[in-house]
């Protein structure tokens, strides 16, 4: 009984030690499933093919601009 209850109790640790999928944060070539972690900050894990792209953080256009150069006057002058 106390053998699976010591299971019961360690395996949630096991499970914390999982290795980080690709995209995932990590510091080591280790803490990665595909065994290669990017030398680019944030450090995060690559595959094996290549450690060479930049991460493009770069935000997308979402709508053009539509409002005229110059607004018109509030009120005509006398």
């Amino acid at each position: 009984m106390k053998h699976w209850l010591a299971i019961a109790l360690f395996a949630p640790l096991l499970a914390a030690g999982c290795k980080q999928g690709l995209g995932d944060r990590c510091e080591v070539d280790s803490d990665c499933a595909s065994g290669t972690c990017s030398q680019a900050t944030p450090k995060v894990c690559v595959s094996r093919q290549g450690d060479d792209t930049q991460i493009d953080a770069t935000l997308p256009i979402d709508a053009p601009i539509d409002a005229p150069v110059d607004a018109g006057r509030d009120a005509p002058r006398d």
